[in-house]
């Protein structure tokens, strides 16, 4: 599989080095858009297709929406951004709803040259229990598959989850571990809540061979960085913008990949603005990062966007992009 992956790349590789690299913003544009990435951090919830959410919303609820993406456009507190993900919950309120959306994701993904993705989510009960979330997640993949597109799911709990429900989680990942399901995803705001008490739940999805990816670095008040990286050990990590010393220097020593979200981070204020993101300087200092974009619907961004934004933001060259979204396929979880 990972040949085929690393196939799949050269070939689009190719078939873009042969358009002209001194053409316009445009022909830039599809220049990378034509490029077999791998998009390896994206939340269902922030996520879904606009157009697909217009589809099934009411008036009310969709002018809310917009509401909630403007004021995130203007720039918002990290701790204040998650607000818009209750909204896409208002709309996208059945198995039905989410299937289709996620189908809806994965169509909108292929169009902008994403060839493998790595969905989040975190299971919700819509009267059937969290196994039918996640059959309905993956049914919408699955009917969104194609031979030159796959994508799997990381199943999310955040730092102030109950260990009854880390337990159902963690439960069916390692039931789909082979069907789709290939990690476990720690999200959410990270300066709430007390995350030791559901840690030994989270390695035993280790332990069945689950990758393990952390978002750590929000915050600058976030307590329990170095607790988390020494106890997890996980395969990536995501944003990485305020590590502390200690912390930094554990995912220098470990070569853990970090998840590069420029727009997210400057929108939520994380950074002043995605060129002073540290992760460019981490790569600079050869640390391996992918580019992603966190949140597709939430920040209007594709993947293509990002990368053009980092490329034409004058802090690397176009072969830097090119090597980025190579290596990106080296730190996928497939």
């Amino acid at each position: 599989m990972k040949l085929l992956w690393g196939g799949l790349f050269f070939m689009a590789l190719s078939s873009v080095n042969r358009l002209s690299a001194t053409g316009t913003a445009d022909a830039m544009y599809e220049k990378i858009r034509q490029m077999s990435k791998a998009e390896l951090h994206l939340h269902l919830g922030g996520s879904y297709p606009i157009e697909y959410l217009r589809t099934i919303a009411t008036p009310e609820q969709f002018a809310a929406l917009q509401a909630g993406i403007d004021q995130l456009a203007g720039g918002i507190e990290y701790q204040k951004a998650f607000f818009v993900f209750g909204l896409v919950s208002q709309i996208v309120n059945s198995l039905e709803k989410v299937e289709q959306g996620t189908f809806a994701l994965c169509r909108a993904l292929q169009a902008d040259g994403v060839a493998y993705v790595e969905i989040r989510t975190g299971l919700k009960d819509f009267g059937s229990g969290y196994e039918a979330d996640l059959k309905a997640v993956l049914h919408g993949i699955e009917r969104a598959q194609q031979p030159d597109f796959k994508a799997r799911v990381l199943l999310s709990v955040q730092r102030s989850s109950t260990p009854e429900h880390a337990n159902a989680t963690v439960d069916l990942a390692i039931k789909y571990r082979n069907h789709g399901v290939v990690g476990i995803d720690i999200s959410g705001d990270s300066t709430i809540g007390d995350i030791t008490p559901i840690l030994p739940i989270i390695l035993r999805a280790k332990k069945h061979g689950l990758a393990i990816a952390l978002h750590i670095g929000e915050s600058p008040l976030e307590k329990d960085q170095l607790l988390l990286l020494q106890t997890l050990k996980p395969d990536r990590i995501g944003h990485g913008v305020h590590l502390t010393p200690k912390a930094y220097a554990w995912i220098r020593a470990h070569k853990t990949p970090v998840e590069v979200c420029l727009t997210s981070s400057e929108l939520a204020m994380m950074v002043d603005h995605h060129a002073s993101h540290p992760g460019i300087e981490y790569y600079k200092n050869n640390h391996p990062i992918v580019i992603c974009t966190d949140d597709p619907l939430i920040f209007r961004i594709t993947l293509t966007q990002e990368l053009l934004k980092l490329l034409n933001s004058g802090t690397l060259e176009f072969k830097d992009i090119e090597k980025i979204v190579r290596d990106s396929w080296r730190y996928a979880f497939l």
